[in-house]
């Protein structure tokens, strides 16, 4: 899947890590596409909002490649919604039974899950701007 191996210790720690990678992706991609719907209503245009977000410090590389998703409406998967979900799920019943608090982390759990219920499961994560925005397709 990538190119870096890393040796990470016993058998399903690399899962493990896998799980606070989506996380992390996960919520990223939400923070963005509020950014984005906010920007709008404030009447920027997208190509503005795109320059100004993904060339300063607070864009991570990964969304680069999710704008062209967001700016097409293609939600064509390469990592489906629903599959975010369950790992949101996993982190936080992994959260809990180590007594680690995960706040955001649960209210992007139910956001998924919402998003699942308006049939943005089988479509790309990134397709949660869609969801938030209102757009229904």
């Amino acid at each position: 899947m990538g190119k870096k191996i890393l040796h990470l210790g016993e058998n399903g720690k690399g899962t493990s890590m896998k799980m606070v990678v989506n996380l992390i992706l996960g919520q990223a991609i939400v923070a963005f596409s509020e950014g984005l719907i906010l920007g709008e209503s404030l009447g920027f245009t997208k190509e503005d909002l795109y320059n100004i977000l993904l060339g300063g410090p607070v864009a991570a590389p990964f969304l680069s490649g999710k704008k062209d998703k967001i700016a097409k409406n293609n939600f064509e998967p390469e990592f489906p919604l629903q599959l975010m979900s369950k790992d949101f799920q996993l982190a936080s019943l992994t959260g809990y039974e180590n007594n680690v608090a995960l706040p955001m982390t649960n209210q992007a759990k139910e956001l998924y899950s919402l998003a699942i219920k308006y049939g943005f499961g089988e479509k790309d994560f990134s397709s949660i701007y869609n969801f938030l925005s209102g757009k229904m397709k």
